[in-house]
């Protein structure tokens, strides 16, 4: 039915439910095109603080600092993925950053995607100061999502 699947995963559980949910589909009909999209926020750089303290080369030298390490963890995760799923090894992975979904909408369109696949939202564990848990942890409303969609939406189950 479904022929060019864009996957949008970024670690936490509900996307993990997402990767199981395509990647079986996939080790099922080879013929299925999947492009995984990790999304950073286009909010992040603005991050702030004490910034009146620091100066703008400081400042940069940080944002700079966090972007390289977001990447790897995007890496990191990129190659959890192709470890769990060894079908995986067949799908383009891309990385984007902007608003989260006009981002999706706009590489499912420009990718021809006939299917738009996310995880459930799923309650966030309780935080601890040990917890080894790292990664993105954007979400974004459906409200904002639903306009934009160029092709049906699944959340995983």
């Amino acid at each position: 039915m479904f022929t060019n699947v864009l996957l949008c995963t970024h670690g936490s559980d509900g996307a993990k439910k997402a990767e199981a949910f395509v990647f079986e589909k996939l080790e099922n009909d080879p013929n299925l095109k999947v492009s995984v999209l990790t999304v950073l926020d286009e909010d992040w750089r603005g991050m702030t603080g004490d910034d009146w303290l620091n100066s703008s080369k400081t400042h940069t030298t940080f944002l700079d600092h966090v972007e390289n390490q977001m990447n790897e963890e995007i890496a990191e995760e990129w190659q959890r993925i192709k470890t769990s799923y060894p079908v995986a090894e067949r799908v383009e992975f891309l990385q984007s950053t902007g608003n989260i979904a006009q981002t999706i909408a706009k590489a499912a369109k420009t990718l021809g995607c006939d299917l738009i696949v996310i995880g459930p939202w799923c309650k966030p564990k309780k935080f601890s100061i040990h917890s080894t848990r790292m990664g993105l942890r954007d979400t974004m409303k459906n409200k904002d999502l639903h306009p934009l969609l160029p092709c049906p939406l699944l959340i995983a189950p």
